[in-house]
């Protein structure tokens, strides 16, 4: 088998997989929030998403770009190449397959970085108490961090295409709730995210594959779908989006000459078990509440 043919069966697997997930529905309705204001729990209900401005400081998020950037180099430096990826003291960081024109160092041709909340300030984060109340007022009581990624959208990178991340979570209850801080300006030109509001009410449809050449591994796109009430969210250094699992959203290309960067959660109910076998992005952590998600075993 030639390795395009390889390329082609390992795409199609994927696709297969994510296509499990197809017509899948999840709860809707928070109420009697305890946390959540009038207008973020309507935000939530109706829309999706729940926009925080202001919630990290402009030097956290510096520190916390500088945090990635160093681990990217330190990756590097220790380990070789493996099919765009490097894999290092249990992170994992994703190369683009179209990189920035002007590469000067290592995280100049980064897509993503995994696998980053296990210590440091990247885990402090994801245990801040005005977060974890937001999001139990939406989870419950009981909650895990499961999968943590840093995005360089560097000059020249495309957008990702309109996508559901319930699709890639073959978990055995929803909603998950992703939470994605703007460590940089997020503007149409470099590339910001867009959503469907309200599109969380949906079941969970079809991902094709995302067909451009050069398009990055594991993009997928939503075709059967009319997104003529898209909406840009333009963000600030600091800005906070909180948003259903269910949500579908894309990211316009970065035409800037500045690279666009986020640092992005995603949490579960302590007690989720996933399907057939687990992602190896994902890291299950427990961050408030009575689970221990390490203790986790598959599904049968």
């Amino acid at each position: 088998m030639s390795k395009e043919e390889q390329n082609n069966s390992s795409t199609e697997e994927f696709i297969n997989r994510i296509n499990k997930q197809k017509g899948r529905t999840s709860p809707q309705i928070v109420s009697k929030s305890k946390y959540l204001s009038a207008h973020q729990e309507k935000s939530w209900n109706e829309n999706g998403f729940i926009l925080i401005p202001h919630f990290s400081s402009d030097d956290k998020c510096e520190e916390i770009n500088q945090t990635v950037i160093d681990i990217v180099r330190s990756m590097a430096e220790r380990t070789k190449e493996f099919n765009l990826a490097y894999i290092d003291q249990g992170h994992i960081g994703i190369r683009e397959m179209k990189p920035s024109e002007k590469v000067e160092n290592i995280e100049d041709e980064m897509s993503k970085v995994f696998r980053l909340h296990q210590k440091g300030i990247l885990n402090e984060f994801i245990k801040r108490e005005d977060l974890l109340n937001v999001i139990e007022d939406i989870l419950g009581e009981n909650i895990d961090c499961f999968l943590s990624q840093f995005i360089f959208k560097n000059p020249g990178a495309w957008g990702q295409p309109w996508h559901q991340d319930s699709s890639y979570f073959p978990f055995d209850r929803s909603p998950q709730v992703g939470a994605w801080l703007a460590t940089s300006p997020a503007t149409k030109e470099n590339g910001c995210l867009v959503v469907l509001p309200g599109s969380q009410k949906e079941p969970i449809h079809e991902h094709l594959p995302d067909e451009r050449p050069g398009s990055n591994y594991g993009y997928t796109e939503i075709k059967d779908h009319n997104f003529e009430k898209e909406i840009p969210l333009l963000l600030d250094t600091g800005d906070l989006l909180l948003f259903h699992s269910f949500l579908m959203h894309k990211s316009y290309d970065n035409k800037s000459n500045r690279r666009r960067t986020a640092m992005v959660y995603h949490f579960a109910e302590t007690g989720t078990r996933f399907g057939d076998i687990d992602s190896p992005t994902n890291e299950w952590i427990s961050v408030r509440g009575k689970g221990l998600a390490t203790t986790y075993k598959n599904s049968t």
